[in-house]
């Protein structure tokens, strides 16, 4: 049986569950990106290793916004847990050529400054949203988001549904994804497999949040020692499409005690690591209770087909994400092909296609 766990996919970009280099289901991980006609100059992917327009929000703490790029609409970019506005950089610049395009640091994380109290997505959800306020950027937004990421800004929609024009799910995380998908794997597999996946991901999903409390633990005393089984279990592998000075810039960021904190607060308050919100996601998150607010689901599409844990997995990924394209009544859901969990990184086209449709529906509504 594998050891890569379908829920354990969507919490992370997996970088401190699997050793580098490895990758989803277990396959090796692609190579660099190819250097086409549309690929992103190096000197642009270096502006994301340094710290942009610092935003003062209304607690006095400064948020770090890079905006690029001018438009009828501003695009803003939430990365997944664990991470910040330099894994945009092979989407934010293709997506500048059109409209606003913007990203931003969660407290913590790359250039923003940390935060008191628990990351969960609520507490995410209002520093966006006082962001927006304080950075004077235009209303409604396009919203972005990367799995952790992603479900942030499917929250935030519901929560604040004036600053949202649409959304952009890659690959999003899921709330409350057993107690969705429980049924329909039983009718699909059978009793026993459904339930070897859903006890093997509760295995799984306590030990991935004790590490994140450890590494945030062993950052308390001082920075990380970068060459370390610690660091390497607490911090994201290089991303070899984002090239060298991404990588020195995460290496310099990630052995910090606040970016330590800051991740393990994210992940711990996260909906795999708190249940205390399910009730309130039961009833908010409803088919159509975006009503016609244009919304694109993108999953990733490597699987083992002929493992049946993976299989499984895969379908019910597919399950979960056809349910919240259902939120929108002209929702979509599609399978971006030969991809992991990280859609920016391994196909950044396929998210700036999603977000040209997301644009190109929203000019004929305004028409």
């Amino acid at each position: 049986m594998k050891r890569t766990r379908w829920l354990l996919t969507n919490i992370l970009a997996l970088a401190a569950w699997l050793t580098p280099g490895a990758s989803v289901h277990g396959q090796a991980a692609p190579p660099s990106a190819p250097a086409g006609r549309d690929a992103v100059p190096a000197e642009t992917i270096a502006q994301f290793t340094v710290p942009h327009r610092r935003v003062v929000i209304g607690d006095g703490r400064t948020i770090n916004l890079h905006c690029m790029g001018t438009g009828r609409h501003t695009i803003m970019f939430d990365a997944g847990g664990s991470d910040w506005s330099v894994v945009w950089a092979l989407v934010q610049p293709r997506v500048a050529g059109r409209a606003r395009a913007c990203s931003y640091d969660r407290a913590g994380l790359g250039y923003s400054d940390p935060a008191p109290g628990a990351r969960s997505p609520a507490a995410i959800v209002e520093d966006l949203h006082a962001l927006i306020a304080a950075a004077g950027l235009d209303r409604p937004l396009v919203l972005v988001g990367h799995s952790l990421g992603g479900f942030n800004v499917k929250l935030h929609a519901a929560l604040y549904p004036d600053d949202v024009a649409g959304l952009v799910l890659v690959d999003p995380s899921e709330e409350r994804s057993a107690e969705r998908v429980r049924a329909p794997l039983v009718k699909r597999y059978g009793a026993p497999l459904a339930a070897r996946i859903e006890l093997a991901d509760n295995d799984g999903l306590r030990a991935l949040l004790t590490r994140y409390e450890g590494c945030a633990a062993a950052a308390k005393s001082g920075d990380l020692d970068p060459g370390s089984i610690t660091y390497r279990h607490c911090s994201d592998p290089v991303r070899a499409q984002l090239g060298p000075a991404v990588a020195a810039e995460r290496a310099r960021l990630q052995v910090r005690p606040a970016y330590q904190e800051a991740q393990a607060s994210e992940i711990l308050n996260s909906i795999y690591g708190r249940s205390d919100g399910d009730a309130l996601y039961r009833d908010l998150f409803r088919p159509g209770m975006l009503g016609s607010k244009p919304l694109v689901v993108l999953t990733h599409g490597r699987h083992d087909a002929s493992d049946p844990i993976d299989a499984a997995g895969f379908e019910s990924w597919l399950w979960l994400h056809r349910e919240t394209a259902a939120l929108s009544r002209i929702g979509s859901q599609r399978v971006v092909p030969d991809t992991n969990h990280n859609i920016q990184i391994e196909d950044p086209q396929a998210i700036v296609t999603a977000v040209f449709e997301i644009l190109d529906r929203l000019d004929r509504q305004q028409r």
